[in-house]
């Protein structure tokens, strides 16, 4: 740092006092030449800059933030607050690879701060990446035991994991130091409708709902648990309820047109199948029930090729299985996804294939055959 006089130095950290005012009354524009200002004044402060930068990135505008951020570095290379800006900021451009690369090193920098671990794992669960969030997560709480978001996301991968008596473990603790975490409460009865443990998760989302979380979620699993329960009318309200809420729920047709059935409505069966299948034509499920409805009733023509439709369906979940197994097994490997990526794309879903392949890239750019298949479907 070059010589200043005192007086030099209270000019500057009065120019910085300013803008820190402006901005508190919400003057941008002014705090940000404020902070110029200083910089112009003393560019081997890092004050200026990390300031000027967490500005921008506070209004989402990370491309403009990153300059600043970066001259910060050049100041102060293990700046922690500025290398986690950078990870922010380049998370939120979908820059993978080096949001991970800033995270890491600023935990290198202050290895117990619970917060960075938090933000890390939630860039690896983004990412599917569920093991590393795990990871991640366990880290932060344990530097923090109360890190109630922490706790939720933690058990929210193992969830993802296929372990959802992890996940339940998790949330009951989470709840044992907040009693009134509504959103916990949706999260834990759908990890025990999952373990069949369909009163726990009952009461769970009875629980929920006292504590204000109307959710879709919440009354189409309601309806499941009165479907097995044997009460198809209190199935029916719940799912209609559910529907209310998200009319384009393809499952929550399904099931309603189930019930509907099984009550010997097949007028309205028909129609909510018919739903299910317009709002996703995956359904594979939707097409067996609708195609069973229409044989019952004579319509031999339609019921058949709907059978055949189903029997696709079936063949491509099939092959996904093994698939999925394998990206779930190796979440890092560009190939697995690929392959994956591929089987969506041959069975005609694009769509789900390119959002496969840019995730691919976001964490091996230069894996030349995704680039080149998102290449060749545009």
């Amino acid at each position: 740092m070059s010589w200043q006089s005192e007086e030099q130095l209270q000019k500057i950290d009065d120019a910085i006092a300013s803008g820190d005012f402006l901005m508190g009354q919400g003057n941008e524009q002014r705090a940000l030449e404020a902070y110029a200002h200083v910089a112009e004044m003393a560019p081997d402060r890092i004050e200026p800059w990390v300031k000027m930068a967490s500005v921008h990135a506070a209004a989402t505008r990370y491309q403009e933030a990153i300059p600043f951020y970066e001259r910060a570095l050049g100041v102060e290379s293990d700046h922690f607050e500025t290398r986690v800006g950078l990870a922010i900021c380049k998370e939120g451009l979908g820059d993978f690879l080096s949001a991970e690369e800033h995270y890491k090193k600023a935990i290198e920098i202050r290895a117990n701060y619970a917060e960075v671990y938090y933000n890390l794992g939630y860039l690896y669960q983004k990412q599917k990446l569920y093991e590393s969030a795990a990871q991640q997560y366990e880290k932060a709480v344990t530097l923090k035991p109360r890190f109630i978001q922490a706790l939720a996301n933690w058990g929210l991968v193992w969830d993802r994991l296929h372990d959802p008596g992890k996940a339940v473990e998790i949330y009951q603790r989470a709840l044992s130091i907040k009693k009134d975490e509504a959103p916990i409460f949706v999260r834990l009865g759908s990890s025990f409708m999952k373990m069949s443990q369909y009163e726990k998760a009952k009461a769970a989302f009875e629980s929920a709902l006292t504590l204000g979380a109307a959710r879709w979620s919440v009354f189409h699993d309601m309806g499941v648990i009165y479907e097995q329960e044997g009460a198809p009318e209190r199935a029916l309200t719940f799912y209609r309820r559910a529907l209310s809420m998200r009319k384009g729920a393809s499952e929550t047709h399904f099931r309603i047109a189930g019930v509907l059935k099984e009550l010997g409505k097949r007028g309205e069966a028909v129609s909510h199948f018919r739903q299910a299948i317009s709002l996703d034509p995956d359904n594979a499920n939707a097409h067996y029930g609708l195609a069973q409805v229409l044989l019952a009733q004579g319509d031999a023509e339609e019921g058949t090729k709907l059978l055949s439709t189903f029997s696709t369906l079936k063949e491509y979940e099939g092959r996904l299985v093994p698939l999925k197994r394998a990206v779930e097994m190796a979440p890092r490997d560009p190939q697995a996804a690929y392959d994956l990526a591929m089987l969506h794309m041959e069975y005609g879903r694009m769509q789900k294939g390119l959002t496969i392949l840019q995730r691919i890239l976001k964490m091996h750019p230069d894996f030349t055959k995704a680039k080149d298949r998102i290449e060749e479907s545009r």
